[in-house]
């Protein structure tokens, strides 16, 4: 038992630490609009800085992950226990937003941000290092799972269907949706490693170490994006937030702790999954609010308050539930 609570510290001490060292680098981004190094506005660094990890960084890191990883029950409970946790957030903020007398004078556009808020986190560019880092680098399929079969799916298709309506922007093709998912290429990487996987394929040593190097890239500039997308002018808009803030921040590790560990997680690969459910709010959540005409500032303002929020509540509730 003591050496099972000396572990448990450990590990707290290790995520403490690791989001302390993210915090500077996410304070760096932020830095950036204040002196545009080389004349280059922070929105033209970050747009080049995530086309570039999306579709040249991550895939890699997807399929050496993947392909490396245990294959277990995991690849399973993983991506099952984030679509249970994706919808529960939406339905929650549907509750909250649509049927409380407090919130019905809010503006439709304000509330389309919202209830993406309370569902979407932040769970590869933040939950990708923040699992690897104290766990393990091998836990990082499980960030990867979680995303790519559950959340991002369901941010294009059910997401964006929430955001075309509430929003004042265009319609939506469910059919478009489907096939923005399958051309997402960390979804190809995700493939081809669960195919060399399932054929027991022997991945050569020196292509497994190029993909490793090409991943160790991918965290440090995940987190300076974030930084680079933070904004906080909208910030006296703050109450309206908090209750979708608090669905996101609290409630989704909650249900995922404890779904997963009722579809029998335990140990490191649960601590992973209550990561990921303990995310902020999802960037590419700015992405769609500008896309659908809502409401962009209180969108940046909640990106911006949940992650700052999540160096204080994750270790909060990491202690909690362990």
């Amino acid at each position: 038992i003591k050496r099972a609570k000396v572990r448990c510290s450990t590990k707290e001490k290790a995520i403490n630490r690791v989001l302390f060292s993210f915090g500077l680098i996410v304070a760096a981004g932020y830095l950036w609009r204040f002196f545009d190094p080389g004349g280059i506005d922070r929105h033209r660094v970050r747009h080049a800085l995530s086309v570039t990890v999306l579709h040249f960084f991550l895939p890699a890191l997807a399929f050496g992950l993947v392909a490396t990883a245990r294959v277990d029950r995991s690849f399973l409970v993983v991506p099952l226990t984030a679509v249970v946790v994706t919808l529960a957030g939406l339905a929650a903020g549907i509750a909250v937003y649509r049927f409380l007398p407090l919130f019905r004078a809010t503006p439709r556009a304000a509330i389309g941000v919202l209830l993406l808020s309370a569902a979407f986190g932040n769970v590869t560019y933040l939950g990708l290092p923040v699992i690897t880092e104290p766990l393990g680098a091998r836990y990082g399929y499980i960030a990867i799972l979680y995303d790519l079969l559950a959340t991002t799916p369901i941010l294009l298709t059910i997401g964006m269907l929430t955001a075309a309506r509430f929003g004042s922007g265009g319609a939506v093709s469910l059919s478009a949706s489907f096939k923005r998912v399958l051309t997402l290429p960390p979804l190809w990487g995700v493939a081809a490693g669960i195919a060399v996987q399932a054929a027991s394929i022997p991945v050569p040593r020196a292509l497994l170490d190029a993909v490793q190097l090409m991943g160790k890239a991918v965290i440090p500039v995940m987190i300076f994006t974030v930084g680079l997308a933070l904004d906080f002018r909208d910030i006296k808009r703050l109450p309206v937030a908090v209750p979708a803030l608090a669905l996101k921040l609290f409630l989704a590790p909650v249900l995922a702790w404890w779904i997963a560990k009722w579809l029998g997680m335990n140990g490191d690969p649960l601590k992973a999954v209550v990561i990921e459910g303990a995310m902020p709010v999802m960037v590419l959540s700015l992405v769609l609010a500008d896309e659908f005409e809502l409401d962009v500032p209180l969108a940046a303002t909640c990106i911006a308050v949940s992650t700052i929020a999540a160096f204080f509540t994750l270790p909060m509730m990491m202690r909690i539930l362990f």
